[in-house]
């Protein structure tokens, strides 16, 4: 199997991100990386290893150290089966999203909120930072309930 291959445009932005960690972007970190680019939805560690060709062992290790360093968002899942996906500040679709997470089968579904959701949690996170003084960096939104497959089954 074919090593995967990160875009240009994605380690140019992952590299500095990595360096403030004084960490490099190896070629497993890279095959991880590439892995996430090039898939549409939040994978489990699993079917990232399985997809880079990698060691378990060294894809739990790298994944868990690129999300240390905010190239790798971790998205906790019910009952374990945590999903990865690329950091939107390093994604060279930079589209800014939230989740559709199912507590009963685990999968992770991005949505692209609507205008008016944006505003509404801006002007509620602004009311609460009026209030404790804490200063905001990001936001992450998930959905939980049950899947369309999840619900028809029972």
């Amino acid at each position: 199997m074919a090593t995967p291959s990160a875009s240009p445009a994605l380690v140019a932005a992952a590299l500095p991100a990595l360096a403030a960690y004084e960490m490099r972007l190896t070629p497993a970190r890279r095959a991880l990386l590439a892995v996430l680019e090039n898939t549409e939805r939040p994978l489990t560690a699993e079917e990232i290893t399985r997809a880079a060709g990698l060691p378990t062992s060294t894809a739990y290790r790298n994944l868990g150290e690129l999300a240390d360093a905010g190239v790798v968002v971790r998205i906790t899942a019910i009952g374990g089966g945590d999903r990865y996906e690329l950091a939107e500040q390093v994604s060279p679709h930079h589209r800014h999203h939230h989740h559709l997470v199912c507590e009963q089968c685990g999968i992770v579904t991005d949505f692209a909120p609507s205008a008016q959701l944006e505003r509404l949690i801006a002007r509620e996170v602004r009311s609460l930072l009026e209030s404790t003084g804490f200063e905001v960096t990001a936001h992450v939104f998930d959905v939980r309930g049950r899947c369309r497959d999840c619900r028809r089954a029972g």
